[in-house]
């Protein structure tokens, strides 16, 4: 047996949670109430560390 786990999260990190932050952070930074500004800025910021964080690893 391999050991895939580490290779299923890297792939879950890489391909599901990085856009689907990014792109809820994007049109919820659309939305003109501030909180949902501020959440999506949150959202985006962590999506691009998350994504640098990858790419440096």
């Amino acid at each position: 047996m391999t050991s895939e786990g580490s290779d299923e999260s890297d792939s879950f990190l890489h391909e599901e949670l990085i856009p689907v932050l990014l792109i809820v952070g994007i049109l919820l930074f659309l939305f003109p109430e501030p909180v949902t500004s501020t959440l999506g800025v949150v959202l985006v910021s962590l999506g691009v560390g998350l994504w640098v964080w990858d790419l440096v690893r």
